[in-house]
């Protein structure tokens, strides 16, 4: 969602080589509600602005007889990250119209036809906010009602069918959207399609039958839909829903509302256990609708199982009327996607998972946009995730804390455990101690090797949600490193009780074994965990902080009894473990003991082997030549996995390492998706118009000065400051 639209709130660039008609355009602008509006004569200024400012909205002719014109701008919209926030709106000439399509295709938002009065301009900007809102100030939508029009009025049926799909694989279940494939399926003689696709929409939401009806008379009149056979078309993209209900009625409606969706496989379980089986033997379960109090497992510890069987993508949706209050948090932590109420009504909630799925493909909303970003950390898709948090810190409508909890939450993710606290805690004040925040502020301060205060935090957010195993797990592993033995196998126990299966809690009994210096115990254990690497990356990374804290003898007695641990099989993981031995030992600047660490880890096939022969190259030269070896500033791995190498080493040399406002907008560039920006990456044209190619032709000088480059971050300075 556009919200500085809605807001109005957006930085407003007028263009115009007439001194008059700027001065109308750009007060008219102003008396819509924009304060902040700059008129200036040429797109060659306009683009002066856009290097130095945060620009949203740029209103411009197309001004074909310059260098700098309306086209190029929308190259370097879709050339620069920088300019990620940009709306173009074009004022055409007459001759000027056969650009269009060309120019939607690089994300053009809309256009207006010149010359212009007073009059006709409220005329033309009263309909385009009529309509910006009709689509909740979505820009790729905006731009299809335009592209829309073009089409059709071409005859350029084939382009408009192929847009039409991919936005409703964009928005899916859009009911407007799916109407919106009808006249071009019909166009094209694929009236059988077009019929199936209204016989479905009136399944799904019976209140469109006066849309249908019209749909029909235009387009497919003397056809009738009651004649179209076969499945429903599977508009979600579904592969298979799991229900889990002991009310057998409740599964069989919820199996109907599916099927009228298009998804035919839909298991039903009754009981918690038969559909954790059903989860472990079915992978491609992309939804799971679970009522909260299950027989034979409990709805919280039915969850916790399901979400570490199922892929970080399944969506989790409660149906439930017995869910109380107090049992929120725990959801929401727990990133379930939507919670419905009981009773069953097949309409509201045929609609409501519709909505779901959608706030999942593209979310909007800020619960599901702050759910889909952790989704995508949690399964190490940090472009994807970067791509949702520049809409979120630049969303005005949410809350300066919400924010501080996010950008805490992507500090912790790339390791900058420092800069996690800062955010957590000013996120604290401005939003109090939620159930995020207190755990975020518990993990980054068993990083920081503050154990007291993660204890506290974990503590108090068990007081919050107790039944998350997880943090129980985390509890004691706090206090087993406060060396309070006692506490922590009494925390054991109480998580043991609440699912003594649970390989996290396996996992931490084999941390705990570690702690304890019972290596024998911890090697028992972890032969029997299915990933022995969360526990290997938790001790290597216990031993890296010990490493950077100077506490380098506490750091290498971690080391040696996280390789006795390891099960002789996991030869992958001694290598990674040694070549972090050696990266302590060059930070020590003792060169010669990193040798044979570093010659264990080249010779063995692992994920740092080629890293690791590359540096026992110069650190043999830096030892030959008597030379200083420095490694460069520490990368941490994110989430436990395979335990990653902390750091890297070079000889110290400028240009060495690429700036983090690089680093920023290579990111940023590489997240962006087909409709962040109006219908750029969604429409395509299969014929380019001479003259829109000609206007592309060249580059134009465009020089982002660090200002800008910070917004490649997603806004956050002005967000922190405005939101």
């Amino acid at each position: 969602m556009d919200s500085f639209f809605k807001e109005k709130e957006a930085k407003v660039v007028v263009v115009d080589p007439s001194g008059a008609a700027r001065t109308l355009l750009t007060e008219f602008v102003r008396g819509l509600g924009f304060s902040d509006v700059t008129g200036v004569p040429g797109v060659k200024e306009a683009i002066g602005m856009l290097e130095v400012e945060s620009v949203n909205w740029l209103i411009t002719p197309l001004m074909e007889d310059q260098n700098e014109n309306g086209m190029k701008v929308l190259k370097l919209f879709c050339d620069h990250s920088s300019l990620r926030d940009l709306r173009v709106t074009f004022l055409l000439e007459e001759g000027e119209y056969e650009v269009l399509p060309d120019a939607f295709s690089k994300g053009l938002l809309s256009y207006h036809m010149k010359p212009f009065t007073k009059d006709s301009l409220t005329q033309d900007f009263t309909a385009f906010f009529e309509r910006f809102e009709s689509y909740d100030w979505n820009s790729a939508l905006m731009a299809a009602s335009y592209i829309r029009d073009i089409m059709m009025e071409h005859f350029r049926y084939e382009e408009l069918l192929s847009f039409e799909r991919k936005l409703l694989d964009l928005f899916p279940g859009h009911v407007d959207q799916m109407m919106n494939l009808v006249p071009p399926l019909a166009l094209l003689e694929k009236e059988e399609e077009a019929l199936s696709t209204l016989k479905q929409i009136k399944l799904i939401d019976p209140d469109q039958d006066e849309k249908i009806t019209e749909l029909m008379e235009k387009y497919l009149e003397g056809k009738s839909i009651a004649d179209i056979e076969g499945d429903a078309i599977n508009f979600l993209h579904i592969r298979k829903v799991l229900v889990v209900d002991s009310d057998e009625s409740v599964c069989n409606e919820v199996k109907s509302c599916f099927s009228k969706m298009g998804v035919e496989d839909v298991i039903i379980c009754h009981d918690g256990e038969e559909a954790i089986e059903a989860v472990k033997e079915n992978e491609e379960i992309d939804i799971v609708i679970h009522e909260w109090r299950i027989p034979k497992l409990t709805g919280p510890l039915f969850l916790q199982r399901a979400q570490d069987a199922l892929p970080s993508k399944a969506l989790f949706i409660l149906l439930s009327s017995l869910i109380e209050e107090q049992d929120l948090p725990f959801v929401r932590e727990m990133g379930v996607a939507n919670t419905i109420n009981k009773p069953l009504s097949s309409d509201s909630f045929t609609k409501d998972v519709i909505w779901t799925v959608q706030q999942d493909q593209m979310p909007t909303e800020q619960s599901a946009m702050e759910r889909k970003m952790r989704a995508h950390l949690d399964a190490k898709e940090l472009p994807a995730a970067e791509e949702i948090k520049s809409r979120f810190v630049g969303d005005h409508s949410i809350r300066i804390g919400a924010k501080q909890i996010i950008e805490s939450e992507f500090a912790f993710y790339k390791g900058d455990y420092e800069k996690a606290r800062d955010f957590a805690v000013e996120a604290v004040k401005n939003a109090g101690d939620s159930i995020f925040i207190l755990n975020l502020l518990g993990k980054t301060m068993m990083h920081l090797r503050q154990f007291e205060v993660a204890l506290r935090c974990f503590e108090k957010a068990k007081t919050i949600a107790p039944l998350n195993i997880e943090r129980l797990c985390q509890i004691a592993e706090a206090q087993s490193e406060m060396g309070d033995k006692e506490a922590a196998q009494e925390t054991m126990e109480e998580a043991g009780e609440l699912d003594p299966d649970s390989e996290r809690i396996k996992e931490a009994s084999a941390k705990l074994a570690l702690n304890s210096s019972d290596t024998d115990e911890a090697k028992k254990l972890m032969a029997n965990l299915k990933a022995i690497e969360n526990v290997v990356a938790y001790m290597n990374n216990q031993a890296v902080a010990l490493a950077k804290c100077d506490k380098f003898d506490e750091g290498l007695e971690q080391y040696t009894k996280t390789l006795e641990a390891i099960p002789p099989q996991r030869a992958d993981i001694v290598a990674i473990v040694k070549y972090n031995i050696a990266l302590a030992y060059i930070r020590a600047k003792d060169l010669k003991n990193a040798v044979e660490p570093l010659t264990t880890a080249s010779v063995v096939q692992s994920v740092v082997m080629e890293r690791a022969k590359a540096l026992l190259k110069k650190l043999k030269w830096a030892i030959e030549h008597d030379k200083p070896l420095v490694l460069k500033k520490a990368q941490p791995a994110p989430a436990p996995e395979t335990p990653k190498p902390e750091g890297d080493a070079d000889e110290e040399k400028p240009g060495n390492v690429l700036s983090s406002a690089t680093n920023t907008t290579v990111v940023s560039l590489m997240a962006a998706v087909a409709g962040e920006m109006a219908a750029f990456k969604i429409f395509t044209v299969e014929e380019h118009n001479p003259k829109a190619l000609k206007l592309l032709a060249g580059d134009v000088r465009f020089n982002p000065r660090d200002a800008i480059e910070r917004e490649a971050t997603g806004g956050a300075d002005k967000a922190m400051k405005y939101g």
